[in-house]
C-alpha cells in the first residue's frame, strides 16, 4: 500500500468516526430529532413480527431447526444495531454536508486536487446569542486557514467571532481547527471617505 492510498483510507476512517460523533451530538443538542426513535421502535416491532411469521410458515428439518432459529435471533439483534448506527451517521452526514462542501470549495481547487477536505467534528449553536461553534479535523495547516479566512467567511456567509484557533479540549491539537461565528458578513470599515479637491 502506498502513502497516498494509506492517507485516503485513514481520512475515510476518520470521516466515519466523526460522522458518528457528530450525529450523537446533534441528538443531544436538538431533542426534537429523537422522535425518529419512535419510528425506529415501530419498525423493529414490525420486523420481529414478520420474522416470527416467517419462522412459523417454513417447515424446517429437525437437524437445521436450531441453526435456523439461532440465525434469526442473531438477525434480530444485529439488524437493529446496524440501523441505529446508520441513523446516527445519517444525521451526522446531514449536519456536516453544507459546511464541508463550502470548505472543500475554498481549500480543494484544481491545483490542489489531492487535498483532503476538512471533516466537521463538532457543531453547536448557542440559542441565546446565535453563535455557532465549529471544530474540524483537517490535514490543512493553520497557516492556510488564516490565509483563507476571508474566503471561508464569504463562502459560508458568516463573520468570525474571535480568531481561528487549534481545537481539542486544551486547544492544542494541530489537526483540529476551531472557530466561532455568527450569520452574515460584516462590512469592512473604511473610515471617513472624503474628497479634498473642493
Amino acid at each position: 500500500m502506498n502513502n497516498e492510498q494509506y492517507n485516503k483510507e485513514r481520512h475515510n476512517r476518520k470521516k466515519q468516526l466523526y460522522r458518528l460523533v457528530l450525529g450523537v451530538q446533534q441528538f443531544l443538542n436538538y431533542p426534537i430529532i429523537n422522535l425518529v426513535w419512535i419510528l425506529f421502535v415501530i419498525g423493529v416491532i414490525c420486523f420481529v413480527k414478520w420474522e416470527q411469521f416467517l419462522i412459523s410458515s417454513f417447515e424446517i428439518p429437525v437437524l437445521l431447526d436450531g441453526v435456523f432459529k439461532g440465525c434469526m435471533k442473531f438477525l434480530e439483534v444485529f439488524f437493529p444495531i446496524i440501523c441505529v448506527v446508520g441513523i446516527i451517521q445519517f444525521v451526522g452526514y446531514i449536519t456536516a454536508m453544507k459546511d464541508e462542501a463550502d470548505l472543500s470549495i475554498v481549500f480543494c481547487n484544481k491545483r490542489n486536487a489531492k487535498s483532503q477536505s476538512p471533516i466537521l467534528k463538532h457543531k453547536k449553536r448557542d440559542k441565546k446569542s446565535g453563535v455557532i461553534k465549529r471544530e474540524f479535523y483537517t490535514t490543512t495547516p493553520m497557516e492556510q486557514w488564516k490565509e483563507k479566512k476571508e474566503a471561508i467567511c464569504d463562502r459560508m456567509d458568516i463573520h468570525l467571532i474571535g480568531d481561528i484557533t487549534y481545537g481539542g479540549r486544551k486547544k492544542n491539537k494541530g489537526n483540529h481547527i476551531y472557530f466561532e461565528s455568527a450569520k452574515g458578513r460584516k462590512p469592512i470599515e473604511r473610515g471617513v471617505l472624503y474628497d479634498d479637491t473642493f
